[in-house]
This record gives C-alpha cells, sequence and structure tokens, in this order.
C-alpha cells in the first residue's frame, strides 16, 4: 500500500472539502459563539456565588438571568451546529463515495483486474465513512477543543496563575509522542487490511454461495470466513488493549492533577486568598481544561485512522482513467476494420497480427479455444483495452475514423453468462434505453426467444434477484440478449450467445438474429459450429 507525507494527506482533504468550506466556517463560528458563552458561563457563576455572599454591585436576579440566558442560547447554538455537521458529513461522505466508485468503474482494464470487489466495497463504505468524518468534524473540533483550552487556561490564569500552571504540568501532554503515532498507525493498517480481506471472503461466500453447497465446499469455505473473523477478531483487541493502557494512564495523570490543583484551591480558600466564588469558577475551569486536554488526546487514534484510510483511497483513485466524452453514433456504419492488430497481457501474446473485416449484412463467427483471444478482441472492440500495434477503425457514410470509447454507443453487445440485474425484466431491458426506442421491448423479447417472460406472473414486470435468480441460465440469457437487442446499435458483438440453450432454441434464435440484423454488422464469438456455418465469414484463432 502507498504511504504518503502528512503534507499530501492535508493537501488532498484541502481539495476534498471545496464546495463545503463556507458552511463549515459556518459551523466554526457557531462552535466560537457556544466557547465564549461558556466561559460567560463562569463568569457569571463567579459573579453569582459571591454577590451571594458578599452583595456587589450587580444585583443577583440578573446574574441568575444572564446565566440561564447564556445556558439556553449554548444549547440552541449547540443543537443547530449539532445538526449542520451531521448534514455536512453526510454529503462529503456521500460525494466522496460517488468519486471513488466512478473511479473504479472507469479504470482501465489494467487496473481492474487488480482489486477485488470485496477490497473496493469496504474501502469505499468505511474508508470514504472516516475521511470524511475528519474532514468535516475530527479537524475543526481539534482546533475548537484547543481554542477552549487556552481560553479556559487563560481565564484561570487571569484568577490564579500558580493554580493554571498546576494544572497545566501535571496534563499527561506526554502521549502526544511519536512512538504512541507510530503505533496507532501500525495497529489501524493492520486492521484496516484485514477487514479488507474478510470482505473479500465474505463477498465470494455470498456471490457464491449455491455453488459452494453445490461443490461440497461451504465446510472450508466457512472455515476460511471464521480464519479471518478470528484474526480481525485479535487484531481489534490489540489496538483496544492498547488503547485501554493508554487511556488508562491519562485518567490516572489527569485524576491526579485534579487533586493536587484541588486541595491547593482548598488551601488558598482557607487562607482567604481566593473567594468561594473564585473556587466555584476553578472547580468549572478544571473541566474545561482537562476535558478538552482528553479530547485532544481522544483526536489522535481518529487522525491516524483518517491518514491509514486516506491512504486506501488514495491507493484506490491512483492510475489512469477513461475520460468521459461525447458518445459519437455514426451514421449507417459499413465497415469494421481491423488492421494488424495485437495484444498481450504481461509477457503472454493473445493476439498477434490480426485482420479482420467486419461488413454490413455479412455476419461473421470467430472460433477457437479457450485462452486464444476471442474475448480480448471484444474487449478490444469495445475499447476497453488498447492495442500493443495495430488500428481498429469504423466506416460510415462519412468516411473511415479510428475507434475510440466514445464510439461505444454504436455497438450492441451481450456477454457471455448470466449478466442480470437485480429488479424487473423491464429495468433491465431499459437499462440503456428508453421504452419508446427503435425496437419495443416485446419486439425485442420475441426476436430473443423469450417470449416466456408474458407468462410469468407479473410478466415483465417480474422481480429477479441478484445475477438471475428466479430464472434458469438459458431464461437469463434470453433477456440479456433481447436488453442487447434494445440498444439497436449498427454493430453486434455475441459472446457464446447459444452456450445455455437447447438446440431447438438456438436456431430459432440464431435464425430470428440473422433475419433482424440483416443490415448490421454482425460478430459471433461462439463454440457453436452450427451458428459459426450460417455465417458468411469464419475466423479460426489457434
Amino acid at each position: 500500500m502507498i504511504s504518503s507525507s502528512l503534507k499530501q494527506h492535508l493537501y488532498w482533504a484541502w481539495s476534498i472539502s471545496k464546495g463545503y468550506r463556507s458552511k463549515l466556517f459556518f459551523y466554526f463560528i457557531l462552535e466560537l459563539i457556544c466557547i465564549v458563552l461558556s466561559l460567560v458561563f463562569v463568569y457569571l457563576s463567579k459573579k453569582a456565588v459571591d454577590t451571594a455572599t458578599s452583595p456587589g454591585e450587580l444585583p443577583l436576579k440578573w446574574l441568575l438571568i444572564g446565566i440561564i440566558g447564556a445556558i439556553a442560547l449554548n444549547v440552541g447554538i449547540k443543537g443547530y451546529s449539532g445538526r449542520l455537521m451531521e448534514r455536512i458529513k453526510l454529503m462529503l461522505t456521500l460525494e466522496l463515495q460517488r468519486t471513488m466508485l466512478d473511479a473504479q468503474m472507469l479504470s482501465i482494464w489494467k487496473l481492474i483486474k487488480n482489486w477485488h470487489t470485496g477490497d473496493i466495497q469496504i474501502r469505499i463504505q468505511t474508508d470514504c465513512e472516516e475521511v470524511a468524518n475528519t474532514i468535516a468534524n475530527t479537524f475543526l473540533s481539534f482546533i475548537l477543543t484547543a481554542i477552549q483550552l487556552l481560553a479556559s487556561v487563560g481565564f484561570l490564569w487571569y484568577m490564579d496563575p500558580m493554580l493554571a500552571l498546576m494544572i497545566l504540568a501535571i496534563s499527561p501532554l506526554f502521549v502526544f509522542s511519536k512512538l504512541y503515532f507510530r503505533k496507532m498507525r501500525k495497529l489501524s493498517k493492520e486492521v484496516k487490511e484485514e477487514e479488507s480481506n474478510f470482505s473479500k471472503v465474505l463477498q465470494e461466500n455470498l456471490r457464491f454461495r449455491l455453488l459452494i453447497r453445490a461443490m461440497g465446499a461451504f465446510p472450508k469455505r466457512r472455515a476460511k470466513l471464521t480464519e479471518s473473523q478470528e484474526q480481525l477478531f485479535r487484531l481489534k483487541i490489540r489496538q483496544l488493549n492498547f488503547s485501554t493502557y493508554t487511556q488508562g494512564a491519562m485518567k490516572v495523570a489527569m485524576n491526579a492533577g485534579y487533586l493536587v490543583a484541588f486541595i491547593w484551591g482548598i488551601y488558598r480558600l482557607q487562607s482567604g486568598q481566593i473567594s468561594f466564588g473564585t473556587m466555584t469558577a476553578f472547580l468549572q475551569l478544571v473541566a474545561r481544561i482537562q476535558s478538552p486536554i482528553l479530547a485532544l488526546i481522544s483526536y489522535i487514534p481518529g487522525f491516524v485512522r483518517f491518514r491509514v484510510s486516506a491512504d486506501r483511497l488514495l491507493e484506490l483513485q491512483a492510475g489512469e482513467i477513461e475520460p468521459q466524452v461525447t458518445p459519437q453514433r455514426l451514421h449507417e456504419t459499413q465497415e469494421l476494420r481491423i488492421n494488424d492488430l495485437s495484444f498481450r497481457y504481461e509477457d503472454k501474446w493473445v493476439l498477434q497480427d490480426l485482420n479482420l473485416s467486419l461488413k454490413a449484412g455479412e455476419p461473421t463467427a470467430i472460433i477457437g479455444p479457450s485462452g486464444k483471444g476471442k474475448t480480448t478482441l471484444i474487449r478490444l472492440l469495445l475499447a476497453l483495452l488498447k492495442a500493443e500495434k495495430g488500428q481498429i477503425s469504423l466506416v460510415d457514410k462519412d468516411g473511415e475514423r479510428p475507434l475510440a470509447a466514445n464510439h461505444r454507443v454504436n455497438f450492441a453487445y451481450i456477454p457471455q453468462g448470466n449478466s442480470l440485474f437485480s429488479g424487473t425484466i423491464r429495468e433491465n431491458m431499459l437499462l440503456h434505453v428508453k421504452e419508446s426506442g427503435p425496437l419495443d421491448i416485446q419486439q425485442a423479447l420475441h426476436i430473443a426467444c423469450a417470449e416466456f417472460v408474458f407468462d410469468l406472473p407479473e410478466g415483465i414486470d417480474t422481480q429477479i434477484g441478484e445475477s438471475g435468480i428466479g430464472l434458469s441460465e438459458g431464461q437469463a440469457q434470453r433477456i440479456a440478449i433481447a436488453r442487447g437487442l434494445m440498444h439497436n446499435g449498427d454493430i453486434w458483438l455475441f459472446d457464446e450467445v447459444t452456450s445455455a440453450l437447447d438446440r431447438t432454441t438456438a436456431d430459432t434464435l440464431i435464425q430470428r438474429l440473422l433475419e433482424y440484423g440483416k443490415h448490421k454488422l454482425c460478430l459471433f464469438v461462439t463454440h457453436d459450429l452450427h451458428l459459426a456455418d450460417r455465417c458468411q465469414q469464419r475466423i479460426y484463432l489457434d
């Protein structure tokens, strides 16, 4: 995992806060007002006690009214600022999660293959929340707490410098040591990494739960999950123990400081060096000094978690991202040309010097054993991969142009296997088109031999589960084909379109596709020789 400097983390956090800075500044001002009101309350309390024991210039009634007013105003502002902070934090979390998700959705293939879905999920869910909480809350709270501490110490110094010095001298500031930071960061990093590992196992177990049971692999997969849980538990216990020990040491030091300062205050009160009001104010200010110190110390784990989460998100965001461009629909695409196309994964060539011409009305079949580049070719045609050398170009009535990502809108792609999303069949069918498109749902389902949809209890509004649960593999495949046809691109890319179908249904499907797509550029990647025989051009990859 990358490890950035504190300066880089702060610069990144500042860039994320853009758009929220005015709201955060307003929150900061409200909290400053609350700090002032709390000190006003202490001052008026001192005056009230002194007036009650020895009448002064101001009537006790007005002092009590001032105390009540300071408390009421403080409570009201605190309630509003707390709600404002939670709203900012929620909005910032959602925006950061969208940014990270977009970065992954648009990452180039070389980056996508390096990330596990479970790891990405835990980073987007927990790390984004950790970073947003630190930016919107912890940073400002740390500054406000420091201001409150300095103001309280200043007020106490004004009343009795010796008491202020004693409180500060005994407070456990030693925990701000570099050793503490280093230990906390190491523990936080280990916990975060194991959380990602646990999420990987959990995601795979849930995704393949039926397959795991069918293979009799449940005991092993459950054991793997339990092992990850136990490791995560051990790491969190280590983190908890370290936090408990350090917090305990801080509380011991705090209580010792309070007792010494309290005894000193009693002594000075008895000797007549301070008034009852000063002693009352002192007792309140001690809490207002020691509580901020504890709060400042409690922020340290949050800052450490922020830095670990920032590293994980910066790593997630790093790398090449496909730029967003305006889709360019071609006019009556006539030909797709592949010239000397070559591609490799690391050191293994899967395509070398491939030449191919797809023409409208002349369906082509790509045939060959697994691992010879058939699926890679489709990814190249969809501009999801970049070729090592060679060129792919499109020809329409306006001429020839190199293939680019903005031409993807011209392709109707039907992938191999189940590619349906949870929701209704209608939602799947209208994934990237409007209902009033060139091809209506009923016609697309007919061409794809998916008329069975109309016999389902809710028809096209029937709910289907994750990855098409509730449908057979063949049914899900035919709905996916119909969905691709709804796109109505000039170029059809079919990846093993008949793999889950019986021979009769497959033959009917091929007939309907070729008939409806007689003016399309059709490419079938297939092992089905019956389908290959129906194509005018057959390319063998070996």
